[in-house]
């Protein structure tokens, strides 16, 4: 037998078998709604790919584009859908196309390869190439150029002012917690906690006073800054005792603010010298003698332990006992107010 014919007899035999094969695998590739669209609008191709389960199956690897002038925007997975056969699969995947040149275009025919169980080499299976048309806006010549449209005013709408709302917030509780981390630190008060319970004015004044002396400032030569600190010591024990604003007042005005409470004219009379010497000093450049510095603060101290709260403790032993620890204790009080003890 010629071997021309050997191979048609064998090409004869075999062609309906690869043909009911490839028969069992089906590949489509549709348009969603139109294959007419204007240029830059997107169109959706639905590329579907029906096998039996026991099939080997390539997915074409699509890349950016199908062609020149069509463009791929997006890519949607690769998913599988029922089929009324349960020993056949659907696989689908949905490609939104675009293209920015006007004119007819073929997307082109879209490869599957697969391969049955039994073999070894792989088979294609096409899908039908499709035309698409892209068109450009008609444009009438017959009438006037129009000006382009000038920005439209959009509502502003709660969504976008949403983030400037939280920032203005942010920026409020912020500056509220930098005032009050700065008021408490210029009250001396701890930021977080229990503060620790106020010391007695006059113990606080006797203790910065005897720290005054330690300092030595006079015999160094710092004779204006000794009576500063000194005034200072007394001005804050003068608001915190009696609770008038002798840090903002004159030397004749803390002696007037002074004149309700009952304390000794002797104690007064050196406390208006101590003054009027410490302004002598800031105002004037004073320069008093080394004795006359260390009274000053002689001075001062005797003034606070002379007006410090007095506690009475008076027990009830006898009218007598009372009264004498009644003429005993130096009580400071506004003029006018009546001491009573039980």
């Amino acid at each position: 037998m010629n071997k021309k014919y050997f191979f048609i007899l064998i090409i004869v035999i075999i062609f309906p078998f690869a043909n009911a094969i490839s028969q069992n695998v089906i590949a489509s590739a549709k348009l969603d709604s139109t294959n007419k669209i204007l240029v830059g609008d997107q169109v959706k191709l639905k590329l579907q790919l029906t096998y039996p389960a026991a099939t080997t199956i390539s997915w074409p690897d699509i890349r950016d584009s199908l062609r020149k002038s069509i463009e791929i925007v997006n890519k949607s997975k690769i998913d599988t859908i029922k089929n009324k056969d349960p020993k056949n699969l659907t696989l689908t995947q949905t490609l939104t196309i675009t293209s920015f040149d006007s004119g007819g275009f073929y997307i082109p025919q879209i490869h599957f390869k697969y391969k049955n169980q039994k073999d070894t080499a792989f088979f294609e299976v096409l899908t039908d190439s499709l035309l698409l048309n892209v068109n450009t806006i008609a444009v009438d010549t017959t009438k006037a150029i129009k000006d382009i449209k000038g920005p439209m005013s959009v509502p502003i709408t709660f969504k976008e002012l949403l983030p400037y709302i939280i920032g203005f917030i942010l920026l409020a509780v912020i500056v509220l917690l930098l005032f009050w981390i700065m008021r408490k630190r210029r009250k001396g008060e701890p930021l977080f906690g229990f503060a620790k319970p106020n010391r007695p004015a006059h113990e606080e004044a006797l203790d910065a006073l005897e720290k005054l002396r330690n300092k030595k400032l006079w015999q160094n030569n710092k004779v204006k800054e000794y009576y500063t600190e000194l005034i200072d010591i007394i001005r804050i024990y003068l608001e915190k005792r009696f609770n008038v604003l002798a840090m903002e007042m004159t030397t004749d005005e803390i002696m007037i603010a002074l004149f309700p409470f009952m304390i000794q004219e002797t104690v007064k009379k050196k406390f208006r010298e101590m003054l009027t010497l410490s302004d002598l000093v800031k105002f004037a450049k004073a320069n008093p003698l080394p004795n006359e510095h260390d009274g000053c603060l002689d001075t001062a101290i005797e003034f606070v332990n002379v007006t410090k709260p007095v506690e009475e403790v008076i027990e009830k032993k006898s009218d007598q006992q009372a009264e004498e620890i009644k003429n005993i204790q130096y009580i400071n009080k506004p003029a006018g107010e009546k001491d009573h003890v039980e």
